[in-house]
């Protein structure tokens, strides 16, 4: 399936309370071919001074999600650590999620996305989307 995604990253003001530094992270997703809505997440995304990052979201699908990871060389790599649905979201049910940011070079940027549900695989992970970005400003 294809389809069109925008991702926006951008400083969000930082916090007198928490003093941590976050960045505000939007993604809205459509059909290519029918122009359909498929949903929108938002959320906020910090690294430690150590690399440590954290990602937090939550999404017109039902879903929040809690991602924890480490920021390497041109890539981060998070891992799910906690997820919220509403009781009523008709998705199947996401049992762990890895979602990878690979920076190929100033311009472009590719997600993958890989899960694992209540039906399959049983272990490890399936890929559920790759998307890659063109930086436009």
């Amino acid at each position: 399936m294809t389809f069109g995604e925008e991702l926006v990253i951008n400083e969000a003001p930082i916090a007198k309370s928490a003093n941590v530094q976050f960045l505000n992270f939007s993604a809205r997703a459509w059909s290519h071919s029918t122009k359909d809505h498929f949903h929108d997440e938002w959320g906020f995304l910090t690294v430690d001074p150590v690399g440590n990052a954290t990602l937090m979201t939550t999404g017109n699908n039902g879903f929040t999600t809690y991602e924890t990871g480490t920021v390497l060389p041109n890539k981060l790599v998070l891992t799910l650590k906690d997820i919220g649905r509403i009781s009523f979201s008709r998705d199947l049910p996401v049992e762990d999620l890895r979602r990878t940011f690979i920076r190929h070079d100033d311009r472009y940027m590719e997600q993958v996305i890989e899960m694992r549900t209540a039906t399959h695989p049983k272990v490890g992970y399936l890929e559920h989307t790759r998307v890659v970005y063109t930086k436009l400003k």
